[in-house]
C-alpha cells in the first residue's frame, strides 16, 4: 500500500516464499527488541498478501495494543525498543508543533515509529525508508526466503500500526485478475470525498468540514456510507466490482459520473490500471 518506495532493489514475492520470508522478519525483528519479540508475532497480513501468486509487496497490521505491555510510551516501554524517553518526548513536542491536521495520539505514535526505525536500520538486515515513516506506517525492505533458505532479493514490508478491526477493513482486498486492493478502496475515498468526508487509511473518517473523526470502526463507516449512498452491507465493500455495481445502481447519474471522474483521477496519479468496466467512461463523458 507505500508503494514501491524501494522501487530500485525490491522484487514482487511469490506466494510460497512469502511465510518463510516473514518467519524470518519476525524472527529478526526479535532478535533487534529481544524484550519485544512478542509482540511481532501479532502481524497481520493484510491487502492482497498470500491471495494471489504473486504480491508486489507485504502489508502486515499490529494492534496498537500490542506494542505496550503496561502504559504506553512509558520510559521502560521504550527502553524495550531502545529509545531513550526524553529523546521521544522531544520529537513528540516537535512534530506536535508542526501538525496542523495530525491529534495528539497520532504525534506521539509518529514520533516512536521514527526512533523506532533506528535500532531497526542500525542493525543492518532490514532497511527502512526513514523519510517515509508516518503516525501509523513504517515501510522497510528485507531479504526474501524460500524453503531453502535466503535469495538474493528483496522484498518491501510495509507496517500498518493502528486499531487491526480498522486496518482489516480498510486495506482489504478482495480482488482478482488485474485489480489490487487500492481499487476498491479508493472508490471510497472518491464516494466519500463527494460528500465532503476524507478517508483515511489508517485512522477512520474525518469530515472536511470540522476536521473531525467521524468514523473509526468497521461498522460506524458501514452506517456512514448507507446514510449517505443507501443501505450498504460489509459484502458490498468486498471488493470494487462489488461496491461499483451499488453506486452505479443507487445513485444518481449525475452523481455517479462526479465520482467516477474523481476516481479516475485518483488512479491516475497513484498511476494505477483502470477497471476495464470503466474503460469507455472517459469517451462518454468528455
Amino acid at each position: 500500500m507505500g508503494g514501491n518506495i524501494f522501487k530500485d532493489y525490491a522484487s514482487p514475492i511469490v506466494r510460497e516464499n512469502i511465510r518463510p520470508t516473514l518467519k524470518k522478519y519476525i524472527e529478526h525483528l526479535g532478535y533487534i527488541f529481544p524484550n519485544k519479540a512478542h509482540v511481532f508475532e501479532n502481524f497481520y497480513p493484510v491487502g492482497s498478501v498470500g491471495k494471489k501468486q504473486v504480491s508486489g509487496d507485504l502489508d502486515l497490521a499490529l494492534n496498537f495494543s500490542k506494542l505496550f505491555d503496561s502504559a504506553p510510551y512509558n520510559a521502560k516501554e521504550l527502553a524495550d525498543y531502545g529509545i531513550i524517553h526524553q529523546e521521544w518526548h522531544s520529537l513528540y513536542k516537535k512534530i506536535k508543533s508542526r501538525a496542523r491536521t495530525s491529534t495528539d495520539e497520532m504525534c506521539k505514535l509518529k514520533a516512536f515509529l521514527k526512533l523506532l526505525s533506528h535500532p531497526i536500520s542500525n542493525e543492518g538486515m532490514i532497511h527502512v525508508a526513514d523519510s517515509k515513516t508516518t503516525n501509523g506506517n513504517i515501510f522497510t525492505m528485507f531479504p526474501q526466503y524460500d524453503y531453502y533458505g535466503q535469495k538474493d532479493t528483496y522484498v518491501q514490508i510495509d507496517w500498518m500500526v493502528g486499531d487491526l478491526s480498522w486496518l482489516k477493513f480498510a486495506y482489504h482486498s478482495g480482488e482478482s485478475g488485474s485489480l489490487k486492493g487500492l481499487h476498491r478502496t479508493q472508490l471510497m475515498v472518491a464516494m466519500l470525498s463527494n460528500k465532503g468526508y476524507t478517508f483515511s487509511h489508517l485512522h477512520g473518517i474525518k469530515e472536511k468540514k470540522t476536521n473531525k473523526f467521524v468514523a473509526t470502526t468497521p461498522e460506524q463507516a458501514i452506517d456512514l456510507f448507507s446514510s449517505l449512498f443507501g443501505k450498504l452491507n460489509r459484502d458490498d465493500f468486498h471488493n470494487f466490482l462489488r461496491l461499483h455495481h451499488f453506486l452505479e445502481l443507487y445513485s444518481s447519474k449525475e452523481e455517479y459520473e462526479e465520482i467516477i471522474k474523481s476516481y479516475l483521477k485518483i488512479l491516475d496519479l497513484a498511476k494505477a490500471r483502470k477497471p476495464m468496466v470503466l474503460s469507455g467512461f472517459e469517451n462518454e463523458n468528455s
